[in-house]
């Protein structure tokens, strides 16, 4: 494959972020080159949950994070877990995630996190009407519970998003199964966020790469950035396994693998792998029809128009893509629970997939221009909420490369805002 020597924009990153910031940057009349090492819909994005989530107003790093934490770190099916290791990166991260687990954080992050949720729904709208169906509906979000404590969780995390502005409503267990006929889990209860919804992540990446290839923009699969060349305050282009591209700007939309480019660049970025696990069969006959996440477990259930997909754990295990049974089991039981005539062999055969998110340590992205080079600009740290985000973070970087006045404040989101 011969690549171009020259790009206007270098997008660095082919999964969701990537894409829709190439997708917004072609849509304001950028010539626009992606480079991704693995084929589109191979990492993060394609086998993440499928939920939007604009009730996810409350941040990663929250108060009781650290404490639940620690609690789980000895139960071998807890949905969290970090890897021992000597890591300084890892440790920095630590320390700095646990000074972002206050209240004063969450009520800083929560209308950050509502506006940039709520804006990116807006856009899948608009995106599905000029790219055709990728599974995208707001179908609204269970968040069910079984226990005292997640009865308690769970109405805090209701009031939280109501003094938010979103649309939230509280039902009894009665109240859930009218709604959720399919519901085969135990319920005390749950809270119901008519804003959330779905999308089938692997057809949204289908299409978006089917139309940026449409539209002009060069996508190159398969090509790894090894450094980056630089004069005076400006990257001039990127290294790469398949020869040198000159750019004008870069943009940088690895995912978890954006900290590393980014130490090539010169600059440090804050963002620690989180590796989740998900497990797609074909959907059962009456099964469920709506996103559900269960508190309790910490697992997650999203019918996707003919498959069903259970999606769960948190790992800072480093980049180790090995699956931990004792870690997937919990979600291999719930497939079991909703596709009751799925066989060991064929969970065998679906296999556990495994992805890193990209975190940061305050649970907000790490979107803007690099405080070091005056052309790289950084969109990752997303966490859990790459799909969600993705839609705004792409045209709020198109807005940024115009130099125009970006439509959603960025100062709270300066990839130099840990120091």
């Amino acid at each position: 494959m011969r690549m171009a020597d020259k790009a206007d924009v270098l997008v660095i990153g082919g999964g969701v972020v990537g894409l829709c910031a190439a997708y917004f940057l072609r849509r304001a009349g950028r010539d626009v080159t992606v480079l991704t090492r693995d084929p589109v819909g191979a990492g993060a994005s394609a086998g993440n949950a499928g939920m939007i989530v604009p009730s996810h107003v409350v941040p990663l790093a929250a108060p009781g994070v650290i404490a639940q934490g620690l609690r789980w770190l000895a139960h071998p099916e807890s949905p969290f877990h970090i890897k021992p290791r000597a890591d300084a990166a890892l440790a920095r991260w630590l320390f700095t995630f646990r000074r972002h687990c206050t209240e004063a954080h969450v009520a800083r992050a929560a209308p950050i996190l509502r506006d940039l949720s709520l804006a990116s729904v807006a856009l899948f709208e608009e995106m599905q009407n000029d790219l055709g169906d990728f599974g995208f509906e707001q179908t609204g979000l269970l968040m069910l519970y079984h226990t005292e404590k997640g009865r308690k969780e769970n109405l805090r995390a209701a009031a939280l998003a109501e003094d938010a502005g979103l649309a939230v409503e509280r039902l009894d267990a009665d109240a859930v199964r009218a709604l959720e006929p399919g519901l085969r889990t135990p319920v005390g209860g749950a809270v119901l966020y008519r804003q959330d919804g779905r999308v089938a992540p692997d057809r949204f990446l289908h299409r978006l790469a089917e139309a940026l290839r449409a539209r002009g923009v060069a996508l190159r699969e398969g090509v790894a950035v090894t450094g980056f060349e630089r004069r005076g305050d400006r990257l001039t282009g990127a290294r790469t396994t398949a020869g040198f591209v000159e750019a004008e700007s870069v943009v940088i939309a690895a995912g978890a693998w954006s900290g590393r480019l980014a130490k090539a660049a010169g600059v440090r970025l804050p963002v620690q792998p989180a590796k989740g696990y998900s497990l797609t069969l074909p959907a059962p006959h009456g099964g469920p029809r709506l996103p559900m996440i269960l508190t309790d477990e910490k697992t997650t259930v999203t019918p996707m128009r003919g498959r069903i997909r259970f999606a769960g754990t948190l790992a800072l295990a480093g980049f180790d893509p090995s699956v931990d049974a004792r870690r997937a089991a919990p979600i291999r039981r719930l497939a079991r629970r909703y596709v009751p005539d799925a066989s060991e062999d064929d969970l065998d055969r679906a296999g556990v997939w495994s992805g890193f998110r990209p975190c940061s340590p305050d649970g907000l992205p790490l979107l803007g221009r690099s405080p070091r080079h005056a052309n790289l600009f950084f969109a990752t740290g997303h966490g859990m909420m790459g799909v969600t985000l993705a839609p705004v973070t792409g045209q709020l970087l198109a807005e940024l490369l115009a130099g125009s006045v970006p439509s959603l404040p960025l100062a709270p989101l300066a990839p130099e805002r840990f120091g």
